[in-house]
This record gives C-alpha cells, sequence and structure tokens, in this order.
C-alpha cells in the first residue's frame, strides 16, 4: 500500500512536470518532491520497528534472542532501506521512458536517486530511534518529526547570514547536503554527512537497547 502511494504521487510529479505544466526534462525537482513525501512515508514505517516488538509483549524475546543489540538495528534498519530502493528503483522507469522523445542527463537522475537513497537511510535511522523510546506509535512520530524539523531549523538558519556560526550550521544542515545530489553533483563531504548521520542515530538506538538489557 505504501509503495502504491507513493508510485501513485510519482505519477502526479512525472505528468506535472515531463508532460504537464512544466514540460521539463530536469528531473531534480522531480526527485526533490519526491524526496518531501519519503521525508514522513519513511519515518512512519521505522517507528514500527521496535515500537511493535513492545506493544505486541515480543520485545524481551527480542532481546533475549542470540544476536547483538546492533545486529538488532542493523537489521531491522536495513529492512526499511531494502523496501525504499526498491520503490525508489521503480521511480528509474521515468526517465527510461522520456529518453525515446527527448535528451536525458543521466548523471543528474543518477545523482537524484542517489540523493533519495542516503535521505532514506538517514530518516530511517531517526524513525529506528524515535521508536527505540517509545512503544506509543503516536509518540515515536513525533519525536522522529521533531528531529526531522530540527534540521530544517538548521537549514533555515545556516541561510540567513555569512557568519562563521551560519557556516558551521551549513556544514550540519541536511538540505545543503541532499540539494548537492539534486542539482545533479555528488560529493565526497555529503555522502559521509549522511553516513555519519545515520550511523549517529542507529548507535544512538542501540544504546538505548542495550540500557534496557541492563535493567
Amino acid at each position: 500500500m505504501v509503495i502504491g502511494v507513493y508510485l501513485i504521487f510519482s505519477v502526479v510529479m512525472f505528468h506535472f512536470y515531463f508532460l504537464g505544466a512544466k514540460n521539463t526534462s530536469d528531473f531534480t525537482y522531480f526527485f526533490s518532491e519526491l524526496n518531501t513525501v519519503a521525508l514522513f512515508i519513511i519515518p512512519l514505517l521505522a517507528i514500527r520497528l521496535l515500537s511493535e516488538d513492545k506493544k505486541l509483549g515480543t520485545y524481551e524475546l527480542l532481546l533475549t534472542s542470540p544476536v547483538t543489540p546492533w545486529e538488532i538495528v542493523f537489521g531491522k534498519f536495513m529492512g526499511v532501506i531494502v523496501f525504499t530502493m526498491i520503490a525508489d528503483t521503480i521511480l528509474l522507469v521515468y526517465p527510461v521512458i522520456l529518453m525515446f522523445f527527448t535528451t536525458i542527463e543521466w548523471g543528474a537522475v543518477i545523482a537524484g536517486y542517489l540523493g533519495i537513497l542516503f535521505s532514506a537511510m538517514l530518516f530511517a535511522s531517526i524513525g529506528m530511534l524515535a521508536s527505540s523510546l517509545t512503544d506509543n506509535y503516536v509518540v515515536a512520530f513525533l519525536i522522529a518529526l521533531l528531529f526531522i524539523l530540527m534540521f530544517f531549523f538548521i537549514s533555515y538558519f545556516s541561510n540567513s547570514s555569512d557568519s562563521a556560526f551560519s557556516g558551521i550550521l551549513r556544514e550540519i544542515s541536511y538540505s545543503n547536503h541532499y540539494f548537492q545530489f539534486a542539482s545533479g553533483l555528488i560529493k565526497i563531504k555529503d555522502i559521509l554527512f549522511f553516513i555519519f548521520g545515520s550511523f549517529l542515530f542507529l548507535y544512538i538506538s542501540k544504546t538505548v537497547i542495550e540500557s534496557g538489557t541492563w535493567k
């Protein structure tokens, strides 16, 4: 159902940007719009990863199973990432269709595609952390949304001036790093930002699980 809703939205955006009002072959805004949708869908999926175990009473069984807390976190995290990769890979059918009618900048398409996947990593790790903190889906989603809004506030203030502090904020701004991918640029520092950010949230999630085990 989630993939279906996501793809229906992608069809609407495809018609708007490439067949309707915009009538362009530039995939920059197409991927940006879909990334905004994923901003809410992926944490919504990820918040159930541990919250559901807590709600169903299987969390204790999970903790006593012969796997480490890190394996629990990483395994569930990869489940969401593989799911996301399936949904996003289907999106590549659009540039394949358009290539028969116009010239496609495949470098920009691949960069935009990678931008969505790296964003999914970060969003899923945030959802994982929120899920590890509570067994309530609504509370978990609000926690995840709070972290996401924090990233956007950082992005807003990072572009508000040219001060040294704003420069520091730009380095930890999600939007500034993502739009490099959306613009067709693949830079090592942007890749490292998403990898390190995802690892940080997953590591905190692992620590939360371990603290529950100690109790």
